[in-house]
């Protein structure tokens, strides 16, 4: 009923433009459909819609998308799919159905095999009830592949999709492989490094295609472009655990893997997310920002969205003559008792033994209690006075407040104040005390997955335990726990959510748990017979964040539970508080449910997905052709007037610190630096002495060592060292860290310099190297998150330095000094192949800046070579100032130009050796020879 929800759009045009939701069609992808069919059954008895609010939501749906579909299992098996397909597609006028039909093996070793026998239990920390099966995995890669062609053959470009849970882990992934099996696929961001163990073959790939034929096929490359750019979120609604849990699971990589297809990924807390962000670094080998991830040519978003409640549906039950007879009813039945309500699940992650121990514990207190008051009574002694009682229920109060204002929940200190303040003005003699040997707890225990033997346990240890506190505590007139194996329609739930004292939700663990938010929906003070209540909360469930009021306890510490029970129906029952101010225990976090319902959830994932620019395809700058080279160099070096700079930063091309520059780079910036007009710089994080035995004899050359802590300028034959502001006192507690991870890594070195840290790997083993390095990784990161430093990860080394310094700051601190001249650097030339420092790109004035990336990778460089023999190509044009050679290069290209067009026209412009060509819109780019690219923008029009 959960995906119900998301087509409610009462909030949508609170926080969407207006024409939002116009422009796309969305395609919503969960393991079941909305409804659930019956193929031996007469239409329209066969399609049976689900619980949840779905007609409702379907006529509002229509209002804001063109259209609306729907993927997933009907929830049967049928002898005759195409018709029953066909049934589907003609049940609703708002939705499209489109089925995915499993077999019977299908649905046993995905479903129950692998989703719910494996993955459930890990992301739950239940890892003593996982069980693995590699055919179990089979047929969860076979399946996910099947919803993946199903998406496809509906979807068209442009579409929004939106894939839930862990059924369905692989499913954004194998979409991903499946569009760029057609298009081709980028190639410009990190992929899993080749040293690291290989995946399973099949696992995320389009092997094991059915063989269904897709339905695209391009007509023309913006429609290419248009596939490319298709919208994939996921989200989670369980919790995603540490990575010691998920990589005990011999399929994790593919699992953590198979959700980077999306351009977004939700989580119910910030806690989800970084357990995730840690298997990224710890699994796949690369390290993503605290909320981005860069994957296979696209930027992955990471987001937290916390699921409200299904308001609107208990809201309108609220409304009807049912759900008032059926709480006028309770009213009565519960008449001087308390009610204590707990709606689950039966499943192990619910905590349902340790829950029957806490209320076991609760009703030995009051039994205990109410024997003290009898025997006082019967010795002819006055119960305890006033400020005695007080005293003591204080005493019991406060244990639970110690517990509560640790987990920074100001809201319930202020509850707890305000109840000893009215207490104190109270005569309780006057006054019927609360008996909590009255108090009655309501299960209502839903049945699940009753074929696994674990939950048939979990079943049998409750009935066993329930009778037993029955047994012991209960009498004639009265009965502690009244329990109920089925679940009950959603008038009758609704009333007894506002008739009830207390909520009992006290999960092991749990991805949020909406039972908590239900019940305060329902605590309308304007409705008759309705009283106030609190929620005792586990603290491991994901409504913890925002259950400001609740009574957040451990459920694994019985003892504080039952305190809590006791404390919670005090504060809303008892009379140490008037009836006013009990209602102000629950009601601010009423609000917050009501204004954060499951359609504000639903809404702010699909804006996100459609409008963030930062997801999706990674910034790719233009390769200039090398046979182009010749007129960009010209461009730079012949047009421009005044001084020309030039800063190269080349850390990534000598790999490590022992291994020199090569002879040709060298004489080259020899030659260069004799030029009068320019000015050349080698910015670098590697040190002096490094540097200066590299490029020492080069009096012309500025050097920059360790990110601008030293410089050595052009002509000074000594080095400077540069003030910063950061403190470097975090060295010393980092460098033992990076110490003990070299001694444990035969090959690794560490360099310790003035603001940084930086560890090698080039001589490990592959293996063993990339495994360190990803263990160091995730230390650091937990490690430096309080000090004023960054972990910066490149090629084959981990950097740690001070967050003040960066080549970023050392070139905008030589550019800056040389205006101050007056004699201003005209153009500004950076060449960088640094993917642990992309700073040196981000602080020049763009309108003289040229920018170049040699390398892949995603980049704020606005142009970019493939590799340093490009670049030093481009930097001996620009020594030689060859005109003929220019002229050469443009001929040259021009020829290849005439071959493969035909009959598109050409000229050569020979004043400036531009190459202009005309008929290239039709022209279709598999026609191109493929080194051959628009040129980039900052260049000028200098190619077509």
């Amino acid at each position: 009923s959960i995906f119900v929800l998301l087509l409610q759009t009462r909030h949508l045009r609170l926080i969407l433009p207006e024409n939002f939701g116009k422009m796309v069609r969305v395609i919503f992808v969960s393991n079941r459909l909305p409804v659930t069919v019956n193929p031996d059954k007469e239409p329209p008895n066969d399609v049976q819609q689900s619980s949840g609010g779905l007609v409702s939501a379907l006529k509002s749906v229509v209002k804001d998308y063109d259209e609306v579909l729907w993927v997933g299992w009907p929830g049967a098996y049928c002898k005759d799919e195409a018709a029953m397909t066909k049934r589907l597609h003609e049940s609703n006028a708002s939705i499209q159905m489109h089925p995915v039909w499993l077999d019977k093996d299908d649905v046993e070793d995905f479903y129950n095999g692998f989703s719910n026998s494996s993955l459930w239990p890990l992301l739950h920390w239940m890892t003593p009830y996982a069980r693995f099966k590699k055919s179990w995995f089979e047929s969860y890669r076979k399946v996910n592949m099947k919803f993946a062609e199903i998406i496809l053959q509906v979807a068209k470009p442009g579409d929004i999709i939106w894939v839930h849970d862990y059924h369905l882990f692989m499913v954004p992934m194998m979409v991903r492989n499946l569009v760029d099996e057609k298009y081709g696929a980028p190639d410009s961001s990190p992929r899993r490094p080749k040293d690291l163990p290989p995946l399973d073959s099949d696992a995320i790939t389009t092997q094991g295609n059915t063989g269904k034929k897709l339905n695209f096929a391009p007509t023309s490359r913006s429609e290419a472009a248009a596939w490319q750019n298709l919208k994939i979120g996921f989200f989670l609604h369980t919790p995603f655990p540490s990575w010691e849990i998920i990589s005990t699971h011999p399929n994790c990589v593919d699992i953590v893997q198979g959700m980077l297809g999306a351009d977004l990924i939700g989580f119910h807390t910030y806690n989800y997310l970084r357990h995730y962000r840690s298997c990224v670094i710890r699994l796949c080998g690369f390290t993503p920002e605290m909320d981005m991830v860069q994957y296979l040519g696209r930027r992955t978003r990471l987001g937290v969205y916390p699921i409200g409640a299904n308001c609107t549906d208990i809201l309108n039950n609220m409304k009807t003559d049912s759900f008032k007879e059926h709480l006028k009813n309770y009213a009565e039945e519960f008449q001087g008792k308390s009610l204590v309500l707990s709606v689950e699940r039966l499943d192990y992650s619910k905590g349902m033994p340790h829950k029957l121990e806490a209320i076991e514990r609760y009703l030995e207190e009051a039994e205990k209690a109410q024997k003290q008051r009898k025997q006082r009574q019967d010795e002819g002694f006055q119960d305890e006075d006033r400020q005695a009682r007080l005293e003591k229920l204080k005493a019991r109060f406060e244990a639970c407040w110690k517990e509560k204002s640790e987990r920074h929940n100001f809201g319930f200190r202020t509850a707890m104040t305000a109840f000893w303040n009215k207490a104190k003005e109270l005569v309780l003699d006057q006054e019927e005390e609360l008996d909590h040997t009255k108090t009655v707890f309501l299960f209502i225990a839903v049945p699940s997955r009753q074929t696994v033997q674990e939950y048939k346990a979990i079943e049998e240890e409750v009935h066993k335990k329930v009778s037993t506190i029955n047994g012991r505590f209960g009498t004639v007139n009265h009965t502690p726990i009244v329990y109920i194996h089925r679940g009950i329609p959603g008038d009758e739930l609704a009333a007894l959510y506002a008739r009830a004292d207390c909520c009992l939700v006290t999960p092991l663990v749990d991805g949020m748990n909406l039972v908590a938010k239900e019940f305060l929906v329902a605590k309308d003070r304007e409705v008759e017979h309705a009283v106030p209540g609190t929620v005792v909360l586990s603290e491991f469930a994901g409504a913890t964040q925002e259950m400001f009021d609740a009574l957040v306890i451990n459920p694994y510490n019985v003892e504080a539970t039952a305190d809590a029970i006791h404390l919670g129906l005090e504060l809303t029952k008892g009379n140490g508080v008037d009836k006013q101010l009990r209602w102000e225990v629950s009601e601010r976090m009423r609000q917050s449910v009501l204004a954060n319902d499951a359609v504000w959830w639903a809404a702010a994932n699909l804006k996100d997905l459609q409008e963030d620019p930062s997801i999706g395809r990674c910034l790719e700058p233009t390769k200039g052709p090398t046979s182009m080279l010749g007129v960009f160099a010209k461009d730079f070096s012949s047009k421009q007037e005044g001084r020309k700079a030039i800063f190269l930063n080349m850390d990534g091309s000598f790999k490590d610190p022992s291994r020199e520059s090569s002879e040709s780079f060298q004489q080259q910036l020899e030659a260069l630096c004799t030029r009068p007009d320019l000015y050349i710089c080698i910015i670098s994080g590697l040190t002096k002495d490094f540097l200066q035995k590299q490029f020492g004899h080069l009096e012309n050359l500025t050097l920059v060592a360790e990110h601008g802590i030293f410089v050595r300028y052009a002509g000074q034959p000594h080095w400077k060292e540069m003030c910063f502001d950061d403190s470097t006192a975090w060295i010393q507690k980092v460098t033992p860290l990076m110490q003990l991870f070299q001694r444990c890594t035969p090959g690794a070195q560490l360099d310790v310099r003035k603001a940084s840290l930086a560890w090698y790997y080039h001589d490990c083993d592959d293996q063993y190297g990339s495994f360190k390095t990803k263990e160091l990784v995730h230390q650091l990161a937990l490690s430096t998150g309080n000090l004023p430093c960054e972990v910066c990860q490149g090629d084959k080394v981990i950097e740690v330095k001070s967050c003040r310094v960066s080549n970023g700051f050392a070139l905008k601190r030589l550019v800056s000094d040389q205006d101050k001249t007056g004699d201003n650097f005209k153009p500004i030339m950076v060449i960088s192949d640094d993917s642990a420092d992309s700073s040196i790109f981000k602080f020049l004035p763009k309108e003289r800046a040229y920018t170049v990336r040699v390398g892949l990778g995603e980049t704020a460089a606005r142009h970019r070579f493939l590799d340093w023999d490009e670049a030093e190509q481009y930097l001996k044009i620009i020594v030689e100032d060859d005109p003929l050679g220019l002229e050469r290069s443009s001929e040259s290209l021009l020829e290849r130009f005439q071959t493969c067009m035909g009959d598109a026209n050409t000229v050569v412009d020979d004043n400036d050796g531009d190459v202009d060509l005309d008929g290239l819109e039709d022209l279709p780019e598999s026609k191109l020879p493929s080194d051959i690219r628009p040129p980039s923008p900052v260049f000028g029009p200098v190619g077509w």
